[in-house]
C-alpha cells in the first residue's frame, strides 16, 4: 500500500529535561560529533542579524528565512550584520553542556561532521552567510580540552548565503569525501576533499527557482544527491557525469526544506517541507510517498537515528521537536512517540548523541529567537 496520509498523531510521551542554556545569537544548528571517542563533542551554529543597517529587502528575506514562511523574492547580497558564533561543547557524566570554545564568524546556516574521520582526525564542515564552506579539525592536543582548527576553507559564491551541506561518507569511508553545498541563489555544489586537504569543486548548477534550502546525498549510492527548494520541488541528480542529470522532480505543496537518506536501509528517504509534512519514500519508486504524517509545524530538520532504531528524529518550526516512529512502514502509519515542547520559539537545530552505552535516548535542540540550547532523553 503506498502514499498513505496520516493525521497528526497523539503523542504517548515528552521528552526530559536534562540540560539548557541561552545562546548568545540564535541557535539555528546542533551536530553531536558520530566518531567513537569523539562522541561527546557537541558544535552549535548560530545565527543573527544586526537589524541596525537591514533595508527593506533584506528584512523580507530574514522574515522567510527566520519564520519559515514562505514568500517569493530575489535574495539580497550577504552582508556583514549577519553575525554568527560556533561554539564546542561537551556533554558531561552528569549530561549537562560545557562550553569548550567560540569561534566568530559569519552568521551559520548549517553545520556536518564528516561520519568517518579524515587522516585520523573528526571534521566538521561549516557553511554561512558569506557564501563559505569551511572545514574544521577536532585536535588531540589536550585530551580533556580538544578544539576545533580551520584547516580550509572555500568560497562557493560571494554573494549568496550558503544553506546547506551534507558528506557523502554516510554510509562508507574514502580518502577523498565528497561534500554537497546548497544555496539561496537556487544552486548546488560539489566540493570534493582531496587525500593533500584540498577542496577542489567538482561541479556547480542550478538546481531550484529560489533558494535551495537542503541539499543530501544518497548514503547508498553516494554519485546521487538530493536537493529540496523553495520553487516546491524535490530533486535527485546523478553527479557522474561532467554535466549533472536531473533523475526526478516531486512537487511538494510548499517549500522542501529537509532531506535525510537513513544509513541502515537502503532506498529509504525522508523529507519535510513548509507545509507541515514529513514524507517518507522509496527511492526505487517516486511516484508517489510510502506515507505523509502532519507535523503541525514547518519541518526544517530530519535526522534519522543513528543506530538503526527505526526512529526519526524532526524539528517542526512552529511546534516544537518531535521523534517519529517509523518501525513497518509498509503496514503502519509512522506514529509521533516522543515530543520534546520545552522551546518557546522556533525549533531548528536538532541532533541524536551518538554513543551507545547509555540507557537513554540523548537529544540536542536549538531554537530561534530565544536563543535556547537543550539537552533532553527519554527511553
Amino acid at each position: 500500500m503506498r502514499g498513505r496520509r496520516s493525521e497528526r498523531m497523539e503523542v504517548s510521551a515528552k521528552g526530559k529535561k536534562l540540560f539548557s542554556r541561552h545562546t548568545h545569537y540564535c541557535a539555528d544548528s546542533v551536530e553531536f560529533c558520530p566518531i567513537e571517542g569523539y562522541q561527546e563533542y557537541l558544535a552549535v551554529g548560530t545565527y543573527q542579524l544586526d537589524s541596525s543597517n537591514k533595508t527593506e529587502d533584506e528584512g523580507v528575506y530574514e522574515a522567510k528565512l527566520e519564520s519559515g514562511q514562505q514568500a517569493e523574492g530575489t535574495s539580497p547580497e550577504p552582508k556583514n550584520q549577519r553575525l554568527g558564533r560556533l561554539y564546542l561543547e561537551y556533554i558531561t557524566q552528569e549530561k549537562t553542556l560545557c562550553v569548550i570554545q567560540e569561534i566568530e564568524m559569519a552568521a551559520i546556516l548549517d553545520m556536518k561532521w564528516c561520519h568517518h574521520t579524515f587522516q585520523g582526525k573528526a571534521m566538521l564542515g561549516v557553511v554561512n552567510a558569506t557564501g563559505e564552506l569551511l572545514l574544521f579539525s577536532l585536535n588531540d592536543n589536550d585530551e580533556k580540552n580538544k578544539q576545533l582548527e580551520l584547516k580550509c576553507k572555500y568560497v562557493i559564491d560571494e554573494d549568496c548565503l550558503a544553506l546547506s551541506l551534507d558528506w557523502s561518507t554516510g554510509k562508507m569511508e574514502t580518502s577523498s569525501p565528497s561534500i554537497v553545498i546548497s544555496d539561496s541563489k537556487g544552486k548546488i555544489s560539489v566540493v570534493q576533499l582531496t587525500e593533500n586537504g584540498e577542496l577542489v569543486q567538482s561541479q556547480r548548477f542550478s538546481a531550484h527557482n529560489f533558494e535551495a534550502w537542503i541539499s543530501a546525498f544518497d548514503y547508498w549510492a553516494p554519485n546521487m544527491i538530493l536537493t529540496g527548494g523553495d520553487d516546491c520541488k524535490l530533486k535527485m541528480f546523478d553527479i557522474r557525469s561532467g554535466d549533472a542529470m536531473q533523475i526526478y522532480c516531486k512537487k511538494h505543496d510548499m517549500g522542501v526544506t529537509s532531506l535525510h537518506s537513513s544509513s541502515h536501509k537502503e532506498h529509504l528517504i525522508a523529507s519535510g517541507s513548509y507545509d507541515e509534512n514529513v514524507s517518507l519514500w522509496d527511492g526505487r519508486h517516486m511516484k508517489r510517498p510510502l506515507t505523509t504524517v502532519g507535523m503541525g509545524g514547518g519541518v526544517w530538520r530530519l535526522k534519522w537515528e543513528p543506530h538503526g532504531k527505526d526512529l526519526l528524529l524532526c524539528a517542526c518550526m512552529h511546534n516544537g521537536f518531535h521523534v517519529l516512529s517509523t518501525q513497518d512502514i509498509t503496514s503502519n502509519d509512522p506514529k509521533i512517540v516522543v515530543s520534546f515542547e520545552d522551546h518557546q520559539s522556533l525549533a531548528y537545530g536538532v541532533d541524536w548523541y551518538h554513543g551507545q552505552d547509555i540507557e537513554e535516548n540523548i537529544v540536542a535542540s536549538g531554537s530561534f529567537y530565544d536563543k535556547l540550547l537543550c539537552l533532553w532523553a527519554f527511553e
